[in-house]
């Protein structure tokens, strides 16, 4: 019994001391914009994205929509700024070293949900 009371005690502990989910919205002024760019003659997925808004901005998920060959298909993408994303702030996804190309005929930006910072 002593041993059941210790751990619950312990997992309250670690439950309570755990950082609290962050808040998904949707977007109150951060937009999301895509791009297929070639360089050197590859094409390569470019993102930008700007706060419009008057809150300040921690992180970003956006709907990334791919076409290709007439068929569809989304996925869920996070932007996590290395600085928070202030108003007026426009930034451009750095590329990292050895990405993939994007096969994709066309793309477009979704809907976008922040984590603004409290």
């Amino acid at each position: 019994m002593k041993k059941f009371l210790l751990f619950a005690a312990f997992g309250s502990l670690i439950a309570g001391c755990s950082s609290p989910e962050r808040k998904w919205e949707k977007s109150p002024g951060v937009e999301v914009t895509v791009d297929k760019e070639y360089i050197n003659g590859k094409p390569f997925l470019t993102v930008f994205y700007e706060n419009f808004g008057a809150d300040t901005i921690e992180k970003i998920r956006y709907q990334l929509i791919t076409e290709t060959k007439g068929k569809f298909d989304t996925v869920l993408k996070e932007i996590d700024p290395p600085v928070l994303l202030k108003p007026k702030d426009r930034h451009v996804m750095p590329r990292t070293i050895g990405e993939d190309t994007i096969t994709a005929d066309e793309v477009h930006a979704g809907e976008v949900w922040v984590v603004m910072k409290k």
